[in-house]
């Protein structure tokens, strides 16, 4: 399956109070400006959505297998009679900014290309986002990352809802581009005709496989099952014997199949009822048979051959969006933070001047909401 593109990438740092009143342009990339007022409005949206926060979170988790948290941006502020306006983070807010910057790249590179954004393109990068926020939201269920609302679990749509429209179609925008600049790259193009042409050229990857399968430990326990299956025992018979985490009679298109392996594994090629050697997925280990494969018509793999036409060209991309990023001219408004060519990064300032912290006396030292010391470090 298709990679996960992630919305947003903010990685905050320490409590360092980062409100702005700054001039128009937050920072600029090869000339065109990226405003403040739209930064400030984003980051605005996302410290009045306990959702979406949470949301981040638990994409934050599973993209780190539960090793990393983003920190709370509670302790914020209500600044205003006309309502909140919460307080941020320098380093949430410079993180945004450097994720602002990095899709102000990608639509430049695609413009470069003369490539071209449909409607289609972005209504499928719209019903995708909401695929992928379902998906990150239903790996966390039951763990200490889930995300509730009245004891419910929260869906997709709750979160995408807590957003403003324009901030969601926003994403859906970059989504398109890096689809679109993917498929591009991938020496295919975005038409009909293009996928149709992939799809002549590449059908038997895109035949419906049924599989058994097996879920193993260890590595050294899926070698016992191989070793089982050498010795003229059925594949079947041995995962059913095994203990936890076995399945069978599983099917899908087998390119998605192969996808979501790690590169390497080569499964199309894998020799019906013949068991794969071990594969490595997460902390197990897989064992693979592909036991019939089924011609799919086009018709019926439009989507999965977009997706694969995309993860040809996804290498390539990252690329190029990595260099592009590395040799833009990008400035940076001094109150955000540096802009570090090298690495593509905001560094956010160490010790922000009274003048950008909104409210001050409230956010001074030694206040109970949020006590913010001269240093910019909370304390």
């Amino acid at each position: 399956m298709k990679r996960l593109i992630v919305l947003l990438i903010i990685l905050a740092g320490g409590l360092a109070a980062a409100a702005f009143v700054v001039p128009s342009n937050a920072a600029s990339v090869d000339g065109v400006s990226i405003s403040q007022q739209q930064v400030d409005s984003d980051l605005h949206a996302i410290a009045g959505s306990a959702d979406y926060q949470c949301f981040l979170n638990a994409e934050e988790a599973v993209g780190s297998d539960g090793e990393a948290t983003l920190p709370s941006l509670s302790g914020g502020v209500t600044i205003g009679e006309a309502g909140s306006h919460p307080t941020v983070t320098a380093a949430f807010a410079a993180n945004y900014l450097e994720t602002a910057i990095s899709h102000q790249v990608v639509f430049s590179l695609a413009e470069a290309r003369h490539l071209r954004i449909t409607s289609d393109a972005l209504a499928a990068a719209r019903q995708e986002i909401t695929v992928q926020t379902n998906g990150i939201l239903s790996e966390v269920t039951g763990s200490k990352f889930a995300c509730t609302s009245g004891g419910e679990a929260l869906t997709a749509k709750e979160v995408l809802a807590s957003m403003p429209s324009s901030f969601v179609d926003a994403n859906a925008r970059f989504d398109a581009t890096v689809n679109v600049l993917e498929e591009d790259l991938a020496g295919v193009g975005s038409s009909e005709g293009d996928f149709q042409r992939y799809y002549a050229n590449h059908a038997a990857d895109f035949d419906k496989a049924c599989f058994t399968v097996g879920d193993y430990t260890t590595e050294t326990e899926a070698q016992a099952a191989v070793a089982q299956v050498s010795s003229g025992t059925p594949f079947s018979t041995v995962v059913a014997s095994a203990s936890g985490g076995q399945s069978s009679g599983k099917c899908y298109i087998l390119s998605g199949v192969a996808a979501s392996l790690p590169a390497g594994t080569n499964l199309e090629s894998l020799p019906l009822n013949t068991v794969s050697s071990p594969i490595a997925d997460g902390s197990s280990y897989l064992l693979l048979e592909i036991t019939s494969r089924t011609p799919t018509p086009y018709a019926a793999a439009r989507s999965d051959v977009q997706s694969a036409v995309q993860n040809a060209g996804a290498a390539k991309a990252g690329k190029a969006i990595d260099a592009a990023e590395k040799s833009a001219n990008v400035t940076v408004d001094s109150r955000y933070g540096q802009w570090k060519a090298a690495s593509a990064e905001v560094l956010p300032p160490s010790s922000p001047a009274a003048v950008d912290v909104l409210n001050p006396s409230v956010n001074g030292v030694g206040t109970a909401t949020s006590s913010v010391s001269s240093t910019g470090q909370s304390s």
